[in-house]
């Protein structure tokens, strides 16, 4: 399985989004390479094998626009969780 992951290193938040997906695969043992990309974004896109799998676009922040929620730890979970078991 492959893991994308684009996340802005500039933001705590999406770091630690990094660091909890990164230990998931650890802690659980799934077979999986992780492929990171940092950019300037609002949110971090996580992406199971090129298909999205939650969170932000990936998109760079635009003035004046509300800002994308990042998910929570929780959220990530459930979601790899859900995959990794539809696979």
């Amino acid at each position: 399985m492959e893991i994308g992951l684009i996340y802005s290193s500039k933001d705590p938040q999406q770091l630690a989004a990094r660091d909890f997906i990164k230990k998931f695969v650890e802690e659980h043992g799934v077979l999986a390479h992780i492929v990171e990309s940092e950019e300037e974004v609002v949110s971090p896109r996580i992406t199971i094998n090129g298909c999205d799998l939650l969170g932000g676009t990936g998109q760079k922040p635009v003035r004046n626009k509300r800002p994308i929620q990042i998910p929570s730890f929780d959220e990530i979970g459930n979601a790899l969780e859900r995959t990794i078991w539809s696979l």
